[in-house]
């Protein structure tokens, strides 16, 4: 009996010990409130349709440079650089996005597949676009959708999930 006493006295100190060394002063962080965070991440952007819209100066191709406004989903403007790497016919491109939205909240990085087998070229040259990764605010962001290229423009429609 007396052994029992004891340890229980050990566990209940033991458990004291444990609850009382990690507190929220410590830096410990619980595993509850990380995936909190982690969820929050994205609130910068709804789930929905959405429009972005880039005009760019092609004097600098295949490295070009501009602005975008995203309408819908993510309420958006800033600039944007796009780096494209046509094929050796010119008919497809294989196109890297970044947008870097003018309020700090971070970069969303896109990526296109562009056709231009129609002559004259626009309206009808197309592609589809694909986010592929995010920081900051946009670390979470998933989205895809079909794209037009009117002259100097990069006009993409589409869905962010």
């Amino acid at each position: 009996m007396k052994l029992r006493s004891k340890l229980m006295l050990l566990l209940a100190g033991a458990a004291l010990i444990t609850t009382s060394s990690c507190n929220k002063s410590d830096g410990l962080v619980s595993v509850q409130s990380s995936k909190v965070n982690a969820t929050t991440t994205s609130d910068a952007a709804k789930k929905g349709a959405v429009t972005i819209i880039a005009v760019y100066d092609f004097s600098t191709f295949p490295s070009v440079s501009g602005t975008f406004t995203a309408t819908g989903a993510l309420q958006l403007s800033g600039t944007t650089t796009m780096d494209i790497g046509p094929n050796k016919n010119g008919m497809i491109a294989h196109c890297v996005v970044v947008l870097t939205p003018d309020d700090g909240s971070g970069t969303i990085t896109i990526r296109q597949e562009c056709e231009f087998a129609i002559a004259p070229p626009y309206p009808e040259n197309k592609g589809q676009w694909q986010v592929v990764s995010g920081t900051g605010a946009y670390s979470n962001l998933k989205g895809n959708g079909s794209l037009t290229m009117p002259p100097n423009t990069e006009s993409m429609t589409g869905t962010i999930y």
